[in-house]
């Protein structure tokens, strides 16, 4: 009977991943990044795909298996949102049934359905698991990673070599994914001879790994960036770092969506922005702290009985090294450090988390009843981002950039005495969405207009026409607010401004 329902419990965690993951898959249209997932799976061949992606000096060019996969998966499903986004779904599946494996091999049954439990509401992980991006797919594979890597915690040799093959292949694997597993990779190489002491198998599990991984390190030393981090296009911060990490944390324990949108906290009010949100913020302050506290003290109380010390030291140097590897990177390259820039360390996280209640303390201790309150609070935090999940799905401040509504209302207004132009966004999600004559011609235009004389320059581009239709995608990305109405009141009245979730279109008529 126990074993019917705990097969039972595992069966409901899998309904609640695959429904989480796939509900309202197609509601948000494809935003900006989401673009330039389209845009760099294009090409005809494996081939083109590659080259564009490699000759693209920016982000994406150190993440490249995602746009090859999304080639093929497009060329399989098709172009809907709902095919585009469901390759990313699916691998949030598959990354809970991972970490549901890894779980009970270390831990056991209990640990293990806690730890897929929490993964499979993460509003962290269902975000990504529904966003054409690679995130969903980097995160399973440093899941994988972690799997095969437990074969040394058990000290398995039964197929010894075979799990070393199979990690070095998958670590390798997981560097064409992304710059972004070397560091988790070499968090858990440095983690590894820290805690367990052994020069000779730390040596045959990775050197098989470096091995495998040369021609990606190769690659990545060769880069332009390797000699100059902050030559690569990324998004850039005016935020002090410790800020960024606090984020960091915040997003991957419940999500971006669970306190203030973020449009909101690009002002500068954001800290008024925060502090309305209190009561949801204190909350999560003393669920971290009920759990860290619970946590410290199961890994520092010495007892020589507890049968995965060792590992409690790996997952937690784990998660250490990683963030200090991850707050340098930050630090180097000047990126915008956000949540998804550290997906690894979801992982680790996921996996110690039930730690905190899981050691059979005697009834009625300091100990015991800590724990337990440890335990309620897990209850919360999964909870907590139950409720970040619905705001993601159903509140519209939460929404993703709203290109499929820009685009029906420039079909529904345009005519052949009004053009509309694109100042600032993705040219290919227009496209995708059936608009082919809004003007945007890439760098060449953007040179032209953004600068002084907007208006002069706007009405050169479109042929002095009567009206224009200006749309801009992330307006704090083109120039202060209010700028373009500034800037174009030379020539223009402004006679309508429509707004959807970081997207707007003015209409602007011009002055007689």
């Amino acid at each position: 009977m126990k074993q019917s329902k705990y097969y039972f419990a595992i069966f409901i965690i899998i309904i609640i991943t695959i429904f989480m993951r796939f509900y309202l898959l197609q509601n948000q249209s494809l935003w900006f990044d989401e673009g330039w997932s389209l845009r760099l799976s294009d090409g005809t061949s494996f081939q083109e795909n590659l080259s564009n992606i490699i000759g693209r000096e920016a982000g994406d060019k150190y993440q490249p298996l995602y746009y090859l996969l999304l080639f093929y998966w497009r060329s399989v499903f098709g172009d809907s949102e709902f095919a585009i986004r469901s390759l990313s779904a699916l691998l949030g599946v598959g990354s809970v049934i991972t970490i549901f494996f890894t779980s009970l091999r270390i831990y056991g049954k209990k640990h293990a359905l806690w730890s897929s439990m929490i993964i499979a509401v993460s509003s962290f992980g269902v975000f990504y698991s529904q966003d054409a991006r690679p995130y969903a797919l980097l995160i399973f594979l440093a899941s994988l990673q972690i799997f095969l890597f437990t074969h040394i915690i058990n000290q398995d040799n039964s197929n010894k070599i075979i799990s070393q093959v199979l990690f070095g292949l998958i670590t390798a694997i997981g560097m064409f994914g992304s710059i972004l597993i070397v560091i988790f990779s070499a968090a858990l190489c440095l983690s590894h001879i820290i805690v367990y002491r052994n020069l000779k198998q730390w040596i045959q599990w990775w050197a098989t790994a470096a091995v495998f991984s040369l021609p990606m390190i190769w690659f990545y030393l060769s880069s332009p960036a390797a000699s100059d981090p902050t030559s690569t296009g990324v998004t850039r911060s005016g935020l002090p770092i410790f800020q960024n990490a606090m984020f960091v944390i915040y997003g991957i324990l419940v999500g971006t969506s669970y306190g203030p949108p973020i449009e909101q906290l690009r002002g500068d009010d954001r800290i008024r922005v925060v502090l309305s949100y209190w009561p949801q913020l204190l909350l999560l302050l003393i669920v971290i702290t009920l759990i860290l506290t619970a946590l410290l003290i199961n890994l520092l109380r010495q007892n020589d009985s507890k049968k995965n010390q060792r590992t409690n030291y790996l997952f937690a140097c784990l998660f250490l090294i990683s963030f200090v590897f991850a707050f340098i990177f930050a630090e180097v390259t000047k990126i915008n450090w956000l949540p998804r820039h550290s997906f690894y360390l979801f992982i680790p996280i996921i996996i110690i988390i039930p730690l905190a209640f899981s050691e059979n303390y005697q009834r009625q201790t300091k100990l015991y009843i800590l724990s337990q309150f440890a335990k309620i609070a897990t209850v919360v935090l999964i909870i907590m981002n139950i409720y970040s999940s619905s705001k993601y799905y159903l509140q519209k401040d939460y929404a993703k950039d709203d290109y499929r509504s820009a685009v029906q209302y420039l079909l529904q207004n345009q005519d052949k005495s009004a053009k509309s132009i694109l100042l600032w966004g993705e040219p290919r999600l227009l496209k995708y969405y059936g608009d082919s004559s809004t003007l945007y011609a890439g760098s060449k235009i953007l040179e032209k207009v953004k600068g002084k004389n907007l208006a002069e320059k706007v009405s050169n581009i479109t042929n002095n026409v009567d009206t224009v239709f200006v749309m801009v995608n992330r307006e704090f990305f083109w120039g202060p607010k209010g700028a373009i109405k500034r800037e174009m009141s030379d020539l223009y009245n402004l006679e309508s401004e429509t707004s959807w979730p970081y997207v707007k279109i003015y209409k602007f008529v011009k002055k007689k």
